[in-house]
């Protein structure tokens, strides 16, 4: 195989070899962009595989994000981190390099395995085992939207627990006493969380309240739907909603969903059965999504800072470059509720 030189760079981007030379040494003389086009052909044409001194100016600009592909293609919540990512990582001079992660693969990407980036930033919900094998490759991690019980790491996380406890007082405080939860534990941390946080405004408002012998958990698991949810609630399937729906054995005055997707999906799937909402049954979302004051009617729901948390994702990481030995930490952002008209007075 024929050795790879400055000179095809040269030739390809039509600059002379010294502004190449200046470009992979990571010496000044040459614009930013000059130095990344060049590191990108270097990178292209298997120039930089020669050098490790090249690699890590090549890799000194370079952040991998890694997503699950679930969670890819969540168009409406994870998308907003992204772009919150992407922005603050231009605005500091750092590209970024996408990686999907195959639910039933444990493959590190090549990016991560030959150290051609500075740093990673993990969306979404990944496996401890995982998060273990990345580390082992001394690259700084900061985990969004979720945090690992077992290895401590930087994360940015939405204060989960307090939104949905405070957007189920507010049903409460609204008049209503018979309310679900609606959403698929399985699918993420952040669910659980809301879970934990809808749990504990039950416990609080109701404890005197329930009528017969009743417990707190029986309470819930009659009125609530949390599992196998998840599929149908991606790809919007009111069938199968509709199905689960109708199997219930008592129906909630109100649901707090886990999402504001979910939300959609329900508010949609009960009026097809002919309710209407909030005449019916009052439906409370998460996230504040675009669409959720868009549909009829416009979602009651919790506001979370998506564009802010991939934004504090890379300061963090940037951060975390400069201080390797400091104590890892979560930072947790505050939420609001906004109220509209998909619940009443009752």
């Amino acid at each position: 195989m024929a050795k790879v030189t400055m000179k095809e760079i040269a030739d390809k981007l039509n600059i002379s070899i010294n502004a190449v030379s200046l470009a992979l040494n990571n010496k000044s003389g040459v614009s930013e962009e000059t130095r990344k086009l060049v590191l990108g052909v270097a990178e292209e044409i298997g120039y930089l595989e020669k050098s490790s001194k090249f690699i890590q100016s090549y890799a000194s600009k370079n952040i991998c994000v890694l997503i699950r592909k679930l969670y890819f293609e969540d168009s409406y919540f994870y998308s907003k981190i992204m772009m919150g990512i992407v922005e603050e990582s231009r605005k500091n001079g750092y590209d970024i390099l996408t990686c999907m992660i195959n639910e039933n693969e444990k493959i590190i990407p090549g990016c991560i395995e030959n150290k051609k980036v500075c740093g990673i930033i993990v969306i979404g919900a990944i496996e401890d085992e995982y998060l273990v094998t990345l580390k082992e490759y001394r690259i700084p991690v900061v985990l969004v939207d979720h945090t690992s019980l077992l290895e401590s790491t930087d994360s940015i996380l939405t204060d989960n627990k307090l939104g949905s406890f405070k957007i189920t007082k507010l049903l409460f405080d609204k008049g209503y006493r018979n309310i679900g939860f609606f959403g698929d534990l399985n699918y993420s941390l952040s669910i659980k969380e809301r879970f934990f946080g809808y749990q504990e405004a039950i416990k609080k408002s109701l404890e005197i309240d329930i009528n017969g012998n009743n417990t707190i958990t029986e309470y819930i698991e009659e009125l609530s739907i949390l599992c196998n949810l998840e599929t149908h609630i991606i790809n919007q399937d009111h069938k199968k909603i509709q199905e689960i729906i109708k199997s219930m054995y008592k129906l909630p005055e109100a649901f707090v969903c886990s999402n504001d997707n979910a939300a959609i999906l329900l508010i949609n799937s009960l009026k097809e059965l002919g309710y209407a909402i909030p005449k019916d049954m009052a439906i409370v979302g998460f996230d504040d999504i675009a669409l959720s004051s868009l549909v009829v009617p416009k979602i009651t729901t919790v506001r979370v800072q998506k564009d802010l948390m991939g934004r504090k994702a890379v300061k963090r990481l940037l951060w975390r470059l400069d201080h390797k030995s400091d104590q890892n930490e979560n930072i947790v952002m505050s939420v609001d509720i906004v109220e509209r008209d998909s619940i009443a007075i009752k």
